[in-house]
């Protein structure tokens, strides 16, 4: 005899299950054959669809575990690399030289990874630096790849948000030696599996207008460099890739390396040549650098994306003719623009504005926290303005002009582009 629940419409039985949580879930499910089998789609959308890795040896045994599963494997559409720090695996070293699971409380918790864990989890940091090879983590990713036929999205980010002591500051040469040797290893892993990706991110996206870039992988321009026919073959990977976030440091330890071209991530951009969505932030933080104009620069050389629909720019110190420049050959197919945070060295924010009016298609522009040399750096965090089309009922042009008519008037004033109104916000 059939229970109640079990002979509800199945949407709406996906529409209880869509309130519960995983504890309900178990019980739900060991309730009746019937129960079990109605919750399957639903449960293994909530809770497999996305999936999570450190690429330490548990949490890829996990990912294998799924991907063997006849059913898990096929729901599988994104794969989370949240990564630790170096300080995060001195506590997780430390906890497994006492040997206490779960750890005395007098050790700070390390989210992401779970006690039973720690000591299996606490290598990957050593296995890296000291070791120089990934095979720790190439061998079992691969494996795991190719199994999810239904993978699309691929995001590399760090698990939190970074220490209090980075904040002013370089990050330690440790971590970003981890982060690279990590990074080389999942593209190594992507070209080897075969798999076919439409996103690559590389930082979380805030739920906002603004759309922030936060706990991103930060990593240095170096670290992009593709070596023999790794080109080729990651262009295979990136072939049908729509969506990519590039999260880089500029700074190189106060040398002038910088002006080599070779260090650039133009090569490894020129991968996805059907890009339809690219987001760039240029540095961390408050630990801005003016060497960020220089790798932008080259981007506005040479970096051409034909079929380009929206770009975010967060977080960087540039010229504004090399804004301009990489604008302005995108002008036929750019529909959305954000600026987030960004300081321009030289020129003003109305010549850019004023090469914005020839974009056709040109639907939103979203500007927050900009500032220029006549800017009061305190009255920045103020500033946030949307140019959108379709709510305010105004052509783009015409709030573009209105845009550098009003920086032209407030020039005089000590605020400068601060204190622009007259836009949607």
């Amino acid at each position: 005899m059939t229970s109640p629940i079990e002979r509800l419409p199945v949407e709406v039985f996906e529409t209880i299950l869509s309130e519960l949580d995983l504890d309900h879930y178990k019980k739900l499910r060991l309730s009746s054959r019937q129960l079990h089998s109605l919750s399957l789609s639903p449960f293994a959308k909530n809770y497999f669809s996305g999936v999570t890795t450190t690429l330490g040896s548990p949490s890829l045994n996990r990912l294998v575990n799924i991907s063997n599963h006849a059913y898990f494997r096929h729901v599988v559409t994104q794969l989370n690399i949240k990564l630790l720090t170096y300080r995060d695996y001195k506590t997780l070293t430390a906890i497994r030289r006492v040997g206490i699971f779960p750890p005395p409380k007098r050790f700070p918790v390390v989210r992401g990874v779970r006690p039973t864990e720690i000591k299996e989890e606490s290598t990957l940091y050593d296995d890296l630096k000291n070791l120089g090879h990934a095979k720790c983590i190439t061998e079992r990713l691969t494996r795991s790849l190719v199994n999810l036929e239904n993978l699309k999205i691929v995001c590399f980010r760090a698990l939190h948000t970074e220490p209090q002591g980075w904040a002013f500051r370089d990050m330690p040469v440790g971590d970003q030696i981890f982060r690279q040797r990590c990074l080389q290893a999942v593209l190594q892993c992507i070209i080897e599996s075969g798999v076919q990706l439409e996103e690559l991110s590389m930082a979380k996206r805030t739920r906002t207008k603004s759309n922030q870039v936060v706990k991103s992988a930060d990593l240095e321009c170096p670290a992009f460099q593709l070596h023999g026919s790794a080109a080729s073959s990651l262009s295979h990977a990136f072939n049908h890739l729509q969506t990519l976030t590039l999260s880089l440091i500029s700074k190189r330890d106060g040398s002038a390396s910088t002006a080599s071209g070779d260090i650039y991530p133009s090569q490894f951009l020129a991968c996805a040549p059907n890009l339809k969505h690219f987001t760039l932030k240029l540095d961390r933080g408050t630990n801005r650098s003016n060497d960020s104009a220089a790798v932008f620069r080259h981007f506005a050389r040479f970096c051409r994306l034909s079929a380009l629909e929206t770009f975010h720019l967060s977080n960087g110190a540039l010229f504004s003719t090399d804004l301009e420049q990489f604008l302005v050959p995108h002008a036929h197919s750019l529909c959305a623009i954000t600026l987030y945070g960004v300081h321009i060295l030289s020129g003003t924010w109305a010549s850019i504005w004023t090469a914005l009016k020839s974009f056709r298609i040109l639907r939103r522009l979203t500007a927050v926290k900009l500032d220029d040399p006549d800017s009061i750096t305190s009255l920045r965090k103020y500033q946030k303005k949307t140019l959108d089309v379709e709510s305010s009922g105004n052509s783009m042009e015409d709030m573009l002009e209105a845009l550098v008519v009003s920086s032209f008037a407030d020039n005089s004033t000590p605020q400068g582009l601060l204190d622009m109104i007259g836009m949607v916000v």
